[in-house]
């Protein structure tokens, strides 16, 4: 998902910058699979610069900011019907409905998958309020 915080207005795009996004990966995608096809096999992000680039910015930095984010997920209980759509989206088996209610563990990696199809729109993570839930099949 080229855009999926849709609790915080200011990180939005616009649908078409998202769009174009979304097919440029498609045709990335596209000609990586043709170039394995042919046993070529691409490289990209392999070196060393990368490596080291990626161990700084998302395991070090990233690591750490992420750890508190499930501190924050907030749910609205009078919007929660206890459906269960988010418990099971959730990759991590972070959530639980216990009375009615969504009930968060500490497992969550902010994926956003229960903020994105809660049809109540009763959770958010970093914002609070549901300005946009995003699925991909709106940009296709």
């Amino acid at each position: 998902m080229p855009d999926c915080i849709g609790d915080v207005k200011l990180l939005k795009k616009s649908l078409d910058k998202n769009r174009k996004i979304i097919i440029k990966a498609d045709k990335k995608i596209s000609c990586t699979a043709v170039k394995i096809q042919k046993n070529s096999y691409p490289q990209n992000g392999l070196n060393f610069l990368c490596r080291i680039a990626g161990l700084f910015g998302q395991r070090l930095y990233f690591h750490n900011k992420v750890k508190s984010y499930y501190k924050e997920i907030k749910l609205n209980t009078l919007k929660c019907v206890g459906c269960g759509v988010c418990e099971k989206n959730c990759p991590m088996h972070n959530i639980d409905i216990t009375d009615g209610k969504a009930k968060f563990k500490d497992k969550c990696t902010i994926c956003y998958r229960c903020f994105s199809k809660c049809p109540q729109q009763a959770i958010t993570i970093l914002g609070n309020k549901v300005f946009e839930q995003c699925y991909v099949e709106k940009y296709l």
